[in-house]
């Protein structure tokens, strides 16, 4: 008789709580969001995605790349909250706090124990390749978020009920690889879960709607394979071969190097808190069952999507924050089983006062990441010492209102980091749409360019001598050089761009900072 009205009052606590998880996640993320340093990559996803709100396609219309999905996403929502930097930041903070919140409800789910679900929430957001790249403009947030829920559809899917649900987490899976290609790789994980834990008599059933749904899923890849298959391919995977001198996939010393810094100490990773997960999983992995786990199948796609993080060239330590969703599962689960396993006595309180000692000095290894992020900008990529206040959300408004205060409604302007233009009144000249295609530039020829929408230094200088466009922004100078092949390069540009605009009589008018714009016939 009081069994039903107990597992009620359960259900009716439990949501309760997940809804405090996520007030305060989001309130935490959106605040990292709008505080962290700006990075580099946020302008042109940002501008793809007003871009696409002006109907214009990517790869058919600009150089874009990544996967096509994700302007879209976030095009639908700046439609309805607004085209702003913070609309947009609020809606990464957003996702993020979905992601967070599933985790969490998905370690208590499989343990029944809040206290292990409170557990994933706090290691969640106190993880630094979360806070550091979830709640900024990129595809980590968004990919993560339908991965991790295809995942939890899969994991969850009955015999009975296998068709429906495997056909959205089909969708899903499609749908992270739409923002993020390389995903497609953690098919085989996924069908071969469904293949051994799908009785005989459904797996066909199972297979085909998981498989269905998937090809909806990069239905946005489909049609600009079909549209143009040579921009498509160039953009998601010939840029990526030619922008380092190790090709698509090479300089392996590099990966290695990565891989260290992922867990021991690098500039993106502090070490510890992947470490921590991830040998804490693989210890206590073989508790779980052979099959039906899925803690079991969160740690196989940790370990797949690691791998699959190597392959681009270079790598950089934030890839594998994907990852992170998967193994905190994992190792939280792990933990929760050799405790619940254990008799009472001290050898359990010693084994939970163990467990709590790991969370504090897993929450505690972020706090000098979440100082870099946020306050000093030390050891940040895009951060240079001494224009840390560059890369500040006020600082790019500041230029973007500079730059409004010289331009007509949807006058085309020639800004070499496309985010100072994406809250303007402005439209990005015809080639800079993108920062990335400079570099590769030189290594394509004049057809290639001009069907891939990219600009050789030689034509922005004749555009400058035909003054065109009439308002360029262009840094005023470096202070300091970098390692990166391809970043040097383009400065030393820089220095000869500034020098042609000043020769075919443009203006410097406005200095914001680092940033400077240059008007054709204008006074000083």
């Amino acid at each position: 008789m009081s069994t039903a009205p107990s597992r009620e009052r359960l259900q009716h606590l439990k949501l309760l709580l997940l809804i405090f998880i996520f007030l305060a996640q989001f309130f935490f993320f959106a605040f990292v969001a709008l505080h962290r340093f700006i990075d580099g990559d946020e302008g042109f996803y940002l501008l793809a995605s007003r871009l696409v709100l002006l109907h214009k396609k990517p790869y058919l219309d600009f150089f874009y790349t990544q996967a096509p999905l994700l302007p879209y996403i976030y095009a639908l929502w700046m439609k309805v909250a607004g085209v702003t930097w913070v609309s947009a930041k609020i809606f990464s903070a957003l996702l993020t706090a979905i992601l967070a919140t599933l985790v969490c409800e998905e370690v208590w789910h499989e343990t029944r124990n809040w206290l292990a679900g409170l557990s994933a929430a706090i290691l969640f957001a106190t993880s630094s390749l979360i806070f550091g790249f979830f709640p900024v403009v990129k595809t980590f947030s968004l990919a993560g978020l339908f991965l991790f829920a295809a995942y939890l559809l899969v994991s969850r899917t009955s015999v009975t009920s296998a068709r429906w649900p495997m056909l959205l987490a089909g969708l899903l899976f499609g749908f992270s690889v739409s923002t993020r290609s390389y995903l497609v790789l953690v098919l085989p994980v996924l069908l071969w879960w469904v293949l051994q834990n799908t009785e005989p008599g459904a797996r066909q059933t199972a297979l085909l709607s998981f498989l269905g749904g998937f090809v909806l899923g990069i239905a946005p890849c489909l049609y600009f394979f079909a549209a143009s298959p040579r921009a498509f391919l160039f953009n998601n995977l010939g840029y990526h071969a030619l922008r380092s001198e190790g090709g698509l996939v090479g300089m392996w010393q590099q990966k290695f190097v990565a891989l260290l810094q992922v867990f021991l100490l690098g500039p993106e990773s502090n070490g510890i808190q992947t470490s921590l997960l991830f040998f804490i999983s693989l210890a206590f992995l073989s508790s779980l069952p052979k099959r039906g786990s899925a803690a079991r199948l969160a740690f196989q796609i940790a370990v797949v999507v690691g791998l699959v993080s190597l392959l681009p060239t270079p790598v950089h330590p934030q890839y594998f924050c994907l990852c992170i969703p998967f193994l905190l599962v994992t190792a939280v689960c792990v933990a929760n089983d050799y405790l619940t396993e254990l008799q009472p006595g001290r050898g359990k309180r010693l084994a939970a006062a163990g467990c709590v000692f790991l969370i504090g000095l897993y929450a505690a290894a972020s706090v000098q990441d979440f100082r870099r992020y946020l306050v000093t900008g030390d050891g940040v990529a895009g951060v240079e010492p001494g224009l840390a206040q560059d890369c500040r959300l006020e600082h790019v408004l500041a230029v973007s209102k500079a730059i409004n205060q010289v331009v007509h409604p949807g006058e085309a302007v020639a800004s070499f980091w496309p985010g100072f233009i994406f809250q303007t009144k402005a439209v990005p000249f015809p080639g800079f749409e993108n920062d990335f295609g400079l570099p590769v530039a030189e290594d394509l020829s004049a057809e290639q360019r001009a069907r891939y929408h990219i600009l050789s230094a030689g034509e922005i200088e004749g555009d400058f001598a035909a003054h065109r466009p009439r308002v360029v922004v262009l840094r005023d100078h470096i202070l300091v050089p970098t390692p990166v092949k391809y970043r040097e390069k383009v400065r030393r540009l820089e220095d000869t761009f500034r020098a042609a605009l000043l020769q075919e009589r443009y203006t410097r008018i406005r200095t914001v900072g680092d940033m400077s714009i240059y008007v054709y016939g204008a006074e000083r």
